[in-house]
This record gives structure tokens, C-alpha cells and sequence, in this order.
């Protein structure tokens, strides 16, 4: 499903950049407040969804998150090409990963009464700097290497 598959790399993508690059306060903090720089362009990419930030956008972060998790439960299941346990592991995986922590984070920013499970936080939100970079290279080498085993 050639369909699923340009999703898994824009999502990974995206989802990648929302963990790595969201920048309110609940989120990871700001890149001015860390001394980082912010990638050249980026800031112009981003500008002007109701004066947030595109990553700092509840709405697209629940959207990317959910597709994200979604889009690898189905790459998970039904492979582009090959064995489907070798096929698309990886990038589902990563997928599910990448989604899930977006979804967590969003849902603690939502809810100030909601306390994850204490493994997911461990997992997820702990380490969503990880999983960001982790989906960003499944990304580009999914779009890259499409035919590659793992990949």
C-alpha cells in the first residue's frame, strides 16, 4: 500500500520535528531559554497558526500524533513489500513510538489531572529527544531507501 507507506515518511517526519522542535513551555521549554539555536528556516516555516508556532499547535501536534500511531499500526500489519515481519518493522515501530509519545504529551498538556502510567512516562516522555531523532532518520532513509530490507 503505496498510500500507507508516503504517510509513514511524512508522519515520521513531522512527528520527529514536533518532538524535537516543540518549543512551549510544557514541551520541552523554549530553544531561546536553552541558549540552542533553531534551525534556518524553520521559524519561517512555522510562523502565524494563531500566533503559536506550528509545532507549539495543539491541534496539529493531536492530528500528527494520531495519524502517526495509526499509520503504524497499519504498516505494522499490511507491508509495502517483502515479509511482514522483516518488511516494515522498523519504521512501524518507530511510528507507533513517535505517535504515542506526541499523543502522551499532548494529553498531559490538555489535562492537568491526567498522570501517565509510570512505565509510558519512562518510556515516552523521557526520552521524546530519541524517539524525535529516531523517527526523523526512519523518515529519510524510508524515503531514500524504499526497497531496503528493515526499511
Amino acid at each position: 500500500m503505496a498510500q500507507f507507506y508516503c504517510l509513514s515518511v511524512l508522519l515520521s517526519l513531522l512527528c520527529g520535528l514536533i518532538l524535537i522542535y516543540g518549543q512551549d513551555e510544557d514541551f520541552g521549554g523554549s530553544l531561546e531559554d536553552e541558549g540552542k539555536k533553531s534551525i534556518p528556516g524553520v521559524g519561517k516555516i512555522q510562523e502565524g497558526i494563531a500566533g503559536e508556532t506550528l509545532f507549539e499547535n495543539e491541534l496539529f501536534r493531536l492530528v500528527c500524533g494520531a495519524l502517526c500511531f495509526v499509520t503504524g499500526l497499519v504498516i505494522f500489519l499490511l507491508p509495502y513489500h517483502g515479509v511482514s515481519v522483516f518488511g516494515d518493522l522498523i519504521p512501524a515501530v518507530i511510528c507507533l513510538f513517535a505517535g504515542a509519545c506526541v499523543l502522551l504529551i499532548w494529553l498531559e498538556d490538555r489535562n492537568d489531572e491526567f498522570v501517565p502510567p509510570e512505565i509510558l512516562d519512562t518510556v515516552l516522555t523521557s526520552n521524546r529527544l530519541y524517539i524525535g531523532i529516531a523517527a526523523l532518520a526512519a523518515g529519510v532513509l524510508h524515503f531514500i531507501l524504499p526497497g531496503a530490507p528493515l526499511l
